[in-house]
C-alpha cells in the first residue's frame, strides 16, 4: 500500500513556481528564477512520488530526492493520539503532507494488526 503525498499542497506548489517564473519573465532573470525552477522540480516531485509505502513486513518512508529511506519493522508501529509511532520514535509521515485517505488507511491497517 503506497502513501501519496497532499496532490493539493502539490498544485499549491506548482501555482507558486507558476507565479514565480512568471514574475521572473516580466521583470528579468534573477536569484527568484532558481526559486521558481525549484519549487517546480518539488512539485512534481510531490505529485509523482510516493511518500511511504506499507508491506506486510515494514513501512519504508522515503526521501523526497535521492536514495534514502527510513525502515520501520511492522511489529514495532503503533498509533497514538492518530500518529504512528515506531518504538518511542514518530514515524515521519506528517498528516498535512500525506494523503489524508491513504494515512487514515495505514493506520487503521495498523491499529487492525494490534487488536488481532
Amino acid at each position: 500500500m503506497r502513501i501519496r503525498y497532499n496532490t493539493a499542497l502539490g498544485i499549491f506548489i506548482l501555482i507558486c513556481a507558476a507565479f514565480i517564473l512568471g514574475t521572473t519573465l516580466l521583470i528579468g532573470v534573477s536569484l527568484n528564477t532558481l526559486s521558481g525552477v525549484l519549487f517546480v522540480i518539488i512539485g512534481i516531485g510531490y505529485m509523482t512520488r510516493p511518500l511511504a509505502e506499507l508491506t506486510d513486513r515494514e513501512l519504508t518512508v522515503f526521501a523526497l530526492f535521492g536514495p534514502m529511506k527510513k525502515h520501520y519493522p511492522i511489529e514495532a508501529l503503533r498509533v497514538v493520539d492518530g500518529r504512528l509511532y515506531a518504538g518511542t520514535k514518530k514515524v515521519g509521515l506528517v498528516a498535512w503532507t500525506a494523503n489524508g485517505d491513504d494515512l487514515r488507511a495505514v493506520v487503521q491497517r495498523v491499529q487492525s494488526r494490534i487488536a488481532s
